[in-house]
Protein backbone atom coordinates (compact mmCIF):
# COMPACT_ATOMS: atom_id res chain seq x y z
CA UNK A 1 0.00 0.00 0.00
CA UNK A 2 2.88 2.33 0.73
CA UNK A 3 4.23 1.75 -3.08
CA UNK A 4 0.69 3.10 -4.33
CA UNK A 5 0.78 6.28 -2.46
CA UNK A 6 4.43 7.07 -3.74
CA UNK A 7 3.22 6.39 -7.13
CA UNK A 8 0.32 8.77 -6.81
CA UNK A 9 2.53 11.56 -5.02
CA UNK A 10 4.67 11.27 -8.74
CA UNK A 11 2.20 12.10 -10.51
CA UNK A 12 2.26 15.71 -11.10
CA UNK A 13 6.02 15.26 -12.07
CA UNK A 14 4.86 14.13 -15.11
CA UNK A 15 3.63 17.83 -16.26
CA UNK A 16 5.92 19.20 -14.47
CA UNK A 17 8.95 17.40 -16.73
CA UNK A 18 6.62 18.27 -19.73
CA UNK A 19 6.44 21.79 -19.31
CA UNK A 20 10.16 22.22 -18.05
CA UNK A 21 10.97 20.64 -21.41
CA UNK A 22 9.09 22.26 -23.53
CA UNK A 23 11.85 24.35 -25.16
CA UNK A 24 14.23 21.14 -25.63
CA UNK A 25 11.25 19.17 -27.58
CA UNK A 26 12.00 19.74 -31.36
CA UNK A 27 8.39 18.76 -32.05
CA UNK A 28 7.50 21.45 -30.00
CA UNK A 29 10.05 24.31 -30.03
CA UNK A 30 8.78 25.17 -34.29
CA UNK A 31 7.01 27.25 -36.06
CA UNK A 32 3.87 25.05 -37.34
CA UNK A 33 0.41 25.72 -35.62
CA UNK A 34 -1.44 23.14 -33.50
CA UNK A 35 -5.58 23.66 -33.86
CA UNK A 36 -4.45 27.47 -35.39
CA UNK A 37 -2.44 28.06 -32.52
CA UNK A 38 1.45 27.73 -32.26
CA UNK A 39 2.65 24.20 -31.51
CA UNK A 40 4.36 25.90 -27.88
CA UNK A 41 1.35 27.47 -26.53
CA UNK A 42 -0.94 24.31 -27.34
CA UNK A 43 1.32 21.77 -25.98
CA UNK A 44 2.04 24.68 -22.79
CA UNK A 45 -1.89 24.73 -22.44
CA UNK A 46 -2.68 21.19 -22.44
CA UNK A 47 0.34 20.26 -19.74
CA UNK A 48 -1.00 22.99 -17.53
CA UNK A 49 -4.05 21.92 -17.71
CA UNK A 50 -2.93 18.26 -17.25
CA UNK A 51 -1.38 19.30 -13.69
CA UNK A 52 -4.92 20.43 -12.23
CA UNK A 53 -6.19 16.36 -12.56
CA UNK A 54 -2.80 15.02 -11.13
CA UNK A 55 -2.61 17.36 -7.93
CA UNK A 56 -6.53 17.02 -6.96
CA UNK A 57 -5.65 12.96 -7.04
CA UNK A 58 -2.54 13.35 -4.67
CA UNK A 59 -5.10 15.63 -2.60
CA UNK A 60 -8.10 13.15 -2.87
CA UNK A 61 -5.37 10.31 -2.11
CA UNK A 62 -3.89 12.03 1.25
CA UNK A 63 -7.31 13.21 2.20
CA UNK A 64 -8.56 9.64 1.64
CA UNK A 65 -5.66 8.35 3.88
CA UNK A 66 -6.40 10.62 6.63
CA UNK A 67 -10.09 9.83 6.57
CA UNK A 68 -9.15 5.77 6.98
CA UNK A 69 -6.62 6.46 9.72
CA UNK A 70 -9.41 8.48 11.81
CA UNK A 71 -12.14 5.75 11.52
CA UNK A 72 -9.47 3.08 12.26
CA UNK A 73 -8.49 5.46 15.61
CA UNK A 74 -12.13 5.54 16.38
CA UNK A 75 -12.96 2.07 16.26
Amino acid sequence: MHHNRDAVVLLPLIPAVALVATPWLPFVNTTELWFGLPAMMVWTTLWALAIVPSLAAVEWRRTRRTDVRSEEEAA
